[in-house]
């Protein structure tokens, strides 16, 4: 038994280990598969952003709590990102619906609007509940309905690097501008060190 608990741990620490001895960001595993429909009503396949820094958010449209203040604070980290000339060409984000039934394309389309959102560079990602839901528990999120139709959830940002590896879970409080762009920096850095 003590042997088993010892390989457990162990696990756990080679895990979430830097990547690289300079990196500071540990890798916690690779981001699980996302293929759903974006705002355009096209097919859409996370894998198909390899090589870009991906910032994932999970929302939606008619969450009246943190979903607006994730994808305002998502905006923000945009604009320092492409200020620093980084947005579109090496970082991407993408923001899947915690509610596929109402958030049709059409609809992300129209919130996507309310935030300036490149659908180059910014994916508003839904699809059939079945098809949302596994890729949802694949990330470790939920969304439970109350009893009046309303969505609890988590607010978790993940942040993935250029291999596809998740790096970084961020809240609310640390989805700040210059926290991301360092974080951004730093696994951009370690993708030229490894070529």
């Amino acid at each position: 038994m003590k042997d088993r608990t010892a390989r457990m741990i162990l696990a756990a620490l080679l895990a979430t280990t830097p990547a690289d001895a300079g990196s500071p960001l540990a890798v916690i595993g690779p981001a699980p598969e996302v293929r759903l429909t974006d705002a355009q009503g096209r097919p859409f396949d996370l894998a198909n952003l390899r090589g870009k820094v991906v910032v994932v958010s999970f929302v939606f449209t008619t969450c009246n709590g943190t979903c607006p203040l994730t994808s305002a604070k998502m905006a923000l980290v945009r604009d320092r990102l492409r200020a620093e000339g980084l947005f579109g060409t090496k970082v991407a984000f993408a923001s899947i619906s915690l509610d596929p039934t109402r958030d049709t394309p059409d609809v992300l389309r129209r919130y996507a609007r309310i935030y300036d959102a490149n659908p180059a560079s910014w994916h508003f990602l839904t699809g059939p509940t079945d098809d949302v839901d596994r890729v949802v528990a694949s990330w470790g999120m939920w969304a439970r309905r109350s009893p009046e139709g309303s969505l609890d959830h988590p607010s978790r940002i993940f942040l993935l690097d250029p291999r596809g590896r998740q790096r970084e879970i961020y809240n609310l409080e640390s989805l700040a501008p210059e926290v991301v762009l360092d974080d951004v920096r730093g696994l951009l850095a370690e993708e030229a060190e490894r070529r």
